[in-house]
This record gives structure tokens, C-alpha cells and sequence, in this order.
């Protein structure tokens, strides 16, 4: 549009200098009129005559083909309107890019050269033909100049426009980048903490498989809590499932008055909310706002803080509790650090509820190594005693010498009893059990046993005895004194063969007898009734050995009891 006006001017200053300059056969003022008038209505209705020229670029026609007939009324190449005449072709150039130019460029041509041919043939025009192909052709080469201009112009504002669609798809994927570098940064923070916590754990769990008593593992529970986790203060009590109370506090920063001033708390819900929610198997939050226990002493402290409590809880059986100090409540914990505590008090719960069952299990085995030991010593010895006074009773008073005799004897016996009692209560045993002393101390038992010194042990001995661990030598000879008690009392002999071999890898043991016998089925069926006691005691032992038991028999063929235990290098041999 300011193209056209200001080719416009230079048409109206030149008719203001000289009107000669305005060869045509038309009335100047008259076309100068008509060229500014179709100017102003261009100018007037720019926008809708734009719309309707992208709809349809056939109207622009209707400039080019009024352009071309001013051209021929204004002089042809001597008109003042070859500039202006320009417009509707740089129009089209710009609009529609080359295409355009050439399209209004060859029929505004045709057109002019139409109108040249129709006006001369009308009113005689002097044209000079190299003046009108020089006037074409600059017209050529400015519209497809132009043209190439709006080509370019297009491609620069295309790629322009990828430019900025590039620029915004770029600082969508760097907000994306960046939202991604914080998300991994919040997820790396996540997996520190979690990778944190669970090193804790790892030492946690490598510190309680090395304490050996129940202190200790508390202790290391609580260094935990306080220096790996950074809390400030933490307290465990542990269930004594004896007396049904928690006792055996523990805390960090240790408080010696405090300790000493803390009572064992019945575990019922009587004794307060935390107790109830711990019978619960459940945790939670403790403010200074309620008390947590009744008991004075502990109510007291933990009122000063708020705290959170954690149940241990080991297979449905609870273990303990572990309180943990939380100044500024849930709101200062975040999800990591609970899963940490819980999982620190699900660890503690397996190594004290660990340690516990290994204390019940020692207490357990270690009665009936004491109820083994009194049958296979006191028991025997007793009985022995009682058929010696059964005897004496018979005898009295016929034979007063031989009852004196056989007193004497049973004291020495009640001696013997005493002793063997005392060892099984202290759990004492000879330093140095050698073979000699294995073989005398067994003719001795058998003797008592069968209440005669006729009775016969013939011992058969392979391997080195001697090299054979004192646990071993110990279990050895209880398996062989109690199947020598049983050879005395029922088989109805006086006479017993004891075979052992000591090998590498295995001990056998061979206890044999030519006595009356006995149905093995029938009798290894009652192993579990307290009169068979002896052959459920020799197969405990054996079993507790990882060993093999066997007993042979047939009626008024004899019996026969077999024992294989393996021998461990680390344990076996001293």
C-alpha cells in the first residue's frame, strides 16, 4: 500500500512541474483523478479486498487489467504511471511468492500488449518497440525479483517459525530436563537415605549376630537409633515371658538414676495406653499431652518429650519395645526415617527373641542332660542299692556276717550316689577320661549294678580312644553305661561284650549279650515311658550327635545295641 501511494506522488509531482509530461490521449488531470481515486478505495477497504484476494487471486485481475489500460491511455512508455502501474505486480509477488509473480507479470503483458493493439487500431499510438520491450522487460525483472524476494522472505519466516517452534520445544524439554534432574535429584536423595539406612541395618544385623547376651544386643540396638540414625534419646524393654512384665530397660544417653528407679510393668492394658497398644502388636505417637504408662517413674520421664513406640515383634510373639525420642513430632519424621526405625526393631526383635530361644533351648537341653545323667548314674546306683537291701532283708538273721558285709558295701554305694549327684548338679566331670579309666570305672558300675563281682566285661578297643574329644569320651561311656545297667538288671546274664573302634571319620560302639532277649518292637514302642527311660536317654544322646541307633534282639538269643556317631574334625578330636 505504500508502494502505490508514493509512486502515486511521483506521478501527481511530476504533473505539477510540467503537464507536457503527460503524453497520453486522455485528459491528464482525468486519469490522474481516476489512478488517486482507485487508490483511496484500495487503501479504504485494504482488508477485505486482502481476504477476497487469498480466496480468490483471480481478482487481483481486475487491478492489473486497469493498470495496463492506464498505461495505454498515459503514453505507454512515455507514461508517468510505469512505476505505479507496478503495484497490482508486486502485489501478487508478495502475496502468492513467485508464483504469483509470474502469473500477474505474463497477464498484466498480455493484457498491455492487448490494449496497445485495440487503442491503436482506435486512435493511432506511437510506440517506439524498443522502448516497450525495454518497458516489459524491467517489469519482468522487478516482479520476479520482487518475487524472489517474497520467496525467500517466506522461507525465512518458515524457518523462522521452526526457529521458534525449535526455541519453544527446546525450553519445553529443558523445563522437562529440569523437572527430570529434580525428580533424580529428590530420588537420588531417596536412595541415599534408603542405601543409608539400609548400611545401618546391614551393621545392625552383623553386630547382633556377634553379641552373645541380651545387653549387649540392646545396647548395640540403641547406639543404632541415637548415632546412625540421629536420634536424640531411645529406650528398650524386653518381655519376660515368665512373669508376663517388660523389664531389663535399657536407654541412650545413659541415665544410671533413672534405671535404677525403673519398675517391671505388668503387660496388661491396666498399665497404660502404650502397653495396651503394645499387647496389640501395634505402635504409635506419645505426646507430654497424656500419659503413656502409670507407672510414675516412666510416665514422668517420658513425659517430657514426644515419643514413638515400636513393638518387636519375632513370629507373633512379642519381644520387646523400643521407644524413640521425636522433638517436634510426626511432622519432623519423614516415611524413610519410620521404615528405618521399624525395620532396626524388627532386626532387634530377631536377635533378642534369637538370643532368648537359644537360652530356653541350652535351659532345656541342659535338664535332660541332667535327667540322663541321674538315670544313667543315680537312678542305677539306686537300684542297685535297693536290691542289696532286699537281699540283706532275706538274709537277716541267719547271716549276720554276710548282711555286715553287704552294709558295708552299700555304704560305699551311698557314696557313690552322693558323688555322682554332685557331679550332676555342678556338671563336673574328670579333666582326663583315658581308656583305663573308661574300662575300671565301668567294671565297677556293672559290679554294683549286678550286685556281684562275677560279672564280665569283655572290652574290645580299635583307634586311638585317648584322641577323641572329652564330650565324646563322656557320651561314650553313658551310652555304654547304661546298656551295661541294662545287660545287669534284665538280661539275665554275667556277662557283656563292649566293642569300640575308632576311625577317622566315625566311632562304633557295640554293646552284646548272650542274655534272654526281648521283643524290640514292643520295646522301642515305650521309648517314651519313664521305665525305658535308658534307651530313649542313649538315643538322645546319640541323635544330639547326629549319630545312628540301632538295637538287635531276638528271645533267649540275646541282644545286641549298635552306635555310630561321626566324628567333625573341629569338634571330634581334642
Amino acid at each position: 500500500m505504500a508502494y502505490r501511494w508514493i509512486s502515486l506522488f511521483i506521478v501527481i509531482w511530476l504533473f505539477q512541474i510540467t503537464v507536457n509530461a503527460f503524453d497520453s490521449s486522455m485528459s491528464p488531470i482525468f486519469l490522474l483523478v481516476t489512478a488517486i481515486g482507485i487508490t483511496c478505495l484500495i487503501t479504504l477497504f485494504h482488508q477485505p479486498l486482502k481476504r477476497i484476494i487469498f480466496e480468490d487471486p483471480f481478482f487481483i485481475g481486475v487491478d492489473i487489467f486497469s493498470m495496463a489500460v492506464l498505461l495505454t491511455l498515459s503514453g505507454v512508455t512515455e507514461s508517468p504511471y510505469t512505476l505505479y502501474a507496478l503495484s497490482p505486480l508486486l502485489a501478487a509477488a508478495f502475496f502468492f511468492q513467485m508464483k504469483g509473480a509470474l502469473w500477474s507479470v505474463g497477464s498484466f503483458t498480455f493484457i498491455y500488449l492487448t490494449t496497445l493493439f485495440i487503442g491503436n487500431q482506435a486512435y493511432p499510438l506511437i510506440v517506439e518497440a524498443h522502448l516497450l520491450v525495454n518497458q516489459v522487460a524491467g517489469m519482468w525483472l522487478v516482479t520476479i525479483l520482487f518475487g524472489s524476494l517474497s520467496e525467500l522472505l517466506k522461507q525465512l519466516q518458515g524457518t523462522h517459525q521452526q526457529l521458534a517452534a525449535a526455541r519453544d520445544d527446546l525450553t519445553t524439554q529443558n523445563d522437562k530436563l529440569a523437572a527430570a534432574r529434580d525428580d533424580l535429584t529428590t530420588q537420588n536423595a531417596e536412595l541415599a537415605a534408603a542405601h543409608h539406612q539400609l548400611e545401618i541395618i546391614h551393621d545392625l544385623t552383623l553386630m547382633l549376630q556377634g553379641a552373645s547376651d541380651i545387653k549387649s544386643a540392646q545396647q548395640r540396638v540403641l547406639r543404632a537409633v541415637t548415632e546412625e540414625l540421629g536420634f536424640s534419646q531411645a529406650i528398650v524393654g524386653l518381655v519376660n515371658p515368665s512373669t508376663s512384665r517388660l523389664e531389663q530397660w535399657q536407654m541412650r544417653p545413659l541415665n544410671d538414676d533413672l534405671l535404677s528407679a525403673l519398675n517391671p510393668i505388668a503387660l496388661t492394658p491396666a498399665s497404660g495406653p502404650i502397653i495396651e497398644e503394645l499387647l496389640a502388636h501395634r505402635g504409635g505417637w506419645w505426646f507430654n499431652d497424656r500419659p503413656g504408662v502409670v507407672d510414675e517413674v516412666l510416665g514422668e520421664w517420658l513425659s517430657r518429650l514426644p515419643w514413638l513406640s515400636l513393638p518387636m515383634v519375632l513370629q507373633e510373639e512379642l519381644v520387646g519395645i523400643l521407644l524413640v525420642t521425636a522433638e517436634g513430632g510426626r511432622e519432623n519424621l519423614s516415611d524413610d526415617q519410620i521404615v528405618g526405625l521399624t525395620a532396626v526393631a524388627s532386626q532387634a526383635a530377631v536377635a533378642l527373641g534369637t538370643i532368648n530361644r537359644v537360652k530356653q533351648l541350652a535351659v532345656e537341653q541342659e535338664r535332660n542332660r541332667i535327667a540322663r545323667d541321674i538315670h544313667d548314674s543315680v537312678a542305677q546306683s539306686l537300684f542297685g542299692t535297693v536290691f542289696t537291701l532286699d537281699a540283706c532283708i532275706k538274709m537277716l538273721p541267719e547271716q549276720v556276717d554276710v548282711v555286715q558285709q553287704e552294709l558295708v558295701d552299700l555304704r560305699n554305694l551311698a557314696e557313690q550316689v552322693r558323688q555322682e549327684v554332685r557331679h550332676s548338679i555342678l556338671d563336673i566331670w574328670p579333666s582326663e577320661l583315658t581308656l583305663e579309666q573308661f574300662k575300671l570305672d565301668l567294671h565297677k558300675y556293672v559290679a554294683h549294678c549286678s550286685g556281684s563281682n562275677d560279672f564280665h566285661v569283655d572290652f574290645t578297643i580299635g583307634g586311638d580312644f585317648d584322641a577323641l574329644s572329652p564330650f565324646i569320651r563322656r557320651t561314650l561311656y553313658r551310652i555304654t553305661q547304661e546298656g551295661l545297667a541294662n545287660v545287669a538288671h534284665h538280661a539275665d546274664v554275667n556277662a557283656a561284650r563292649v566293642s569300640l573302634y575308632v576311625e577317622p571319620d566315625e566311632v562304633q560302639l557295640s554293646i552284646r549279650d548272650q542274655g534272654r532277649g526281648f521283643d524290640t518292637k514292643i520295646a522301642l514302642t515305650r521309648l517314651h515311658n519313664r521305665d525305658k527311660f535308658g534307651l530313649r536317654g542313649i538315643r538322645e544322646r546319640v541323635e544330639n550327635l547326629h549319630g545312628e541307633f540301632e538295637v538287635l534282639s531276638q528271645n533267649k538269643r540275646g541282644t545286641q545295641v549298635l552306635v555310630r556317631i561321626p566324628i567333625d574334625r573341629r569338634n571330634g578330636y581334642e
